[in-house]
């Protein structure tokens, strides 16, 4: 199957993509991208090989923050409570990335236990200059809690709570932590960030040349961003992103 333009909803922020060669979906898909990847196996020059690998994580990166920027955007103020922005910090400089994980975990439960509620989030993972681990964590469906609760629940150092319903992309409020520093050789084979179960995901979908006209057109008061890009495999595209919001 083939296609030129896409649409993807991420609660109230639309993108539309056209593409000017055709991409394929399925089978075409995965035999054009095991072609790409053939090669004689032996590494020829290791400035290249290293300049590939390091292209790689930062592609890595990228769709990463993709990902989460959508999710994040499908789930705001979708539970019936105002989106908030927790940060947790320690006060040590706790550097464990497995152990302080597991800290996470323990004072989800906790607070859940605390709220009686099952808490939706998403958190991303940051070090500080000094090397600790701190979290932002992104809160779909937390009610009114004071902080000192909420720092004697998390108990390993600081938190700070803010209320977000200012910013129109919260995904993408929240992903601009996801810089080089997630790129941590304590992030080697670890996710950069993870999210509670259950949450509501981004709808993709296909359209045509006149839908994708008429989109333009209908949602043009509400354009944040447009652009025109190249793509080895897939020529020109052109993206533009609409919030409802606005």
């Amino acid at each position: 199957m083939k296609y030129k333009h896409k649409l993807v909803t991420s609660g109230n922020v639309l993108e539309l993509y056209s593409y000017s060669n055709s991409v394929r979906t399925g089978k075409d898909a995965e035999r054009e991208e095991n072609n790409g990847r053939k090669g004689s196996g032996k590494v020829e020059n290791w400035d290249l090989f290293k300049e590939s690998k390091d292209k790689n994580r930062s592609d890595t990166l990228v769709k990463a923050k993709k990902n989460l920027r959508r999710l994040i955007n499908s789930n705001v103020d979708q539970y019936g409570e105002t989106t908030k922005f927790l940060t947790l910090t320690y006060a040590e400089n706790f550097t464990d990335i497995k152990e302080s994980n597991n800290n996470f975990k323990k004072f989800i439960k906790r607070l859940n236990y605390h709220l009686s509620i099952k808490l939706k989030y998403s958190v991303v993972i940051e070090f500080q200059k000094r090397g600790a681990v701190h979290y932002h964590v992104v809160c779909y469906n937390l009610p009114y809690t004071s902080s000192e609760d909420i720092m004697k629940i998390w108990g390993h150092g600081f938190i700070k709570v803010n209320k977000i319903d200012h910013v129109d992309n919260v995904g993408a409020y929240i992903t601009k932590y996801m810089t080089k520093d997630n790129d941590d050789s304590r992030l080697l084979g670890k996710k950069c960030y993870f999210s509670s179960r259950e949450l509501k995901k981004p709808v993709e979908a296909i359209i045509d040349e006149k839908e994708i006209r008429t989109l333009r057109e209908s949602l043009s008061q509400n354009e944040v961003y447009s652009s025109t890009f190249e793509n080895e495999y897939l020529g020109d595209i052109h993206y533009s992103q609409f919030n409802l919001t606005r």
